[in-house]
């Protein structure tokens, strides 16, 4: 089974971005092909990097789609995610599987959780756009054309999050994928993606429960103190989204994860003091006000730039009626 995985990555990297090379170099039976405006060195070896500008990526969706492309600033490329086995497509001839993945995550042992059982099964693997595989077969990766919705994607400055939505007036792509016969896996129980929205690391999808994370031989473990006991669990990988890390080691041989540090475990002891300091909330971390005013600007957008304008307020109309 061979894998490839497409990162388009444009402008700094994060200050992390040695340890997520080290943990994906640590996957040797997965391919890691980035394109970005970045000079990159000390690659592992299952990693290439083709050298991109921003312009360039802009210039391929052109010339791929034919049409004009909306791709003012680089966050935006999270709604072209599903169409990179389309875009990028003479690059993957040889893989039997395509994918996606963000760089604010540490990957654990990914395929001792996606085995090859699930690849022969199943056609899209994962709902995320923090990591995800799709199988490398034309008529898969260019389902998308069935659907109006990609013109608009491309045809819109808004985020549309049609990389990760299954269902809604808009199906995004896994949903798609399913109402096209394709089959979808999407267990995400191992998948520990951090909630933003607080400062201690809280599971999105899990109670409230404050966890960390070690890392150590190629495997990730979420670290839980129960009852006074340090408890741990292997996880495929950590998704540390909008976090700003501040990183002591260059190296992710044991290491441990907590908000909002990267540090060894040499240096680190989870005990009492430990877990008490990374269960504090902080009231000025996060700004519930400045998100909703973001999400009724993003509606509004996407509103205006909607080709199917009555069809979308009657949806909306019928949804809230069954709610």
């Amino acid at each position: 089974m061979k894998l490839c995985v497409i990162i388009p990555y444009f402008g700094t990297f994060n200050s992390y971005f040695h340890l997520w090379k080290q943990s994906c170099g640590n996957n040797r039976d997965i391919d890691w092909l980035l394109f970005t405006d970045q000079i990159l060195d000390d690659l592992p070896v299952n990693m290439k990097y083709v050298y991109m500008t921003f312009s360039d990526m802009k210039k391929r969706l052109e010339d791929k789609f034919d049409k004009k492309a909306c791709l003012n600033r680089p966050y935006k490329l999270c709604d072209y995610k599903p169409y990179y086995g389309y875009i990028f497509s003479e690059y993957l001839t040889e893989y039997d599987f395509w994918g996606y993945c963000d760089c604010d995550v540490i990957f654990g042992d990914i395929l001792s959780f996606l085995t090859d059982d699930i690849f022969s099964e199943y056609d899209k693997l994962l709902r995320t756009g923090h990591l995800c595989f799709v199988r490398n077969k034309k008529e898969i990766s260019e389902n998308f054309f069935r659907y109006p919705t990609y013109k608009t994607v491309i045809h819109s400055p808004v985020i549309y999050g049609y990389d990760e939505s299954v269902k809604g007036f808009h199906l995004g792509f896994a949903g798609e994928l399913l109402e096209s016969g394709y089959r979808f896996y999407n267990d995400s129980s191992k998948i520990a993606d951090i909630d933003f929205r607080h400062f201690p690391f809280y599971i999105i999808g899990n109670d409230k429960t404050p966890v960390s994370f070690i890392y150590k031989k190629g495997k990730l473990y979420c670290l839980k103190n129960i009852d006074g006991q340090n408890k741990l669990e292997e996880m495929m990988y950590l998704h540390l989204q909008k976090r700003k890390m501040e990183v002591k080691t260059n190296s992710l041989d044991e290491i441990i994860i907590y908000p909002n540090t990267i540090d060894t475990l040499q240096n680190t002891v989870p005990d009492d003091s430990f877990w008490e300091k990374i269960s504090k909330e902080s009231d000025v971390y996060y700004s519930g006000k400045a998100e909703r005013k973001d999400s009724i600007k993003r509606d509004i957008l996407r509103f205006l730039y909607e080709p199917r304008k009555i069809s979308s307020i009657v949806y909306r109309i019928r949804r809230r009626i069954k709610l």
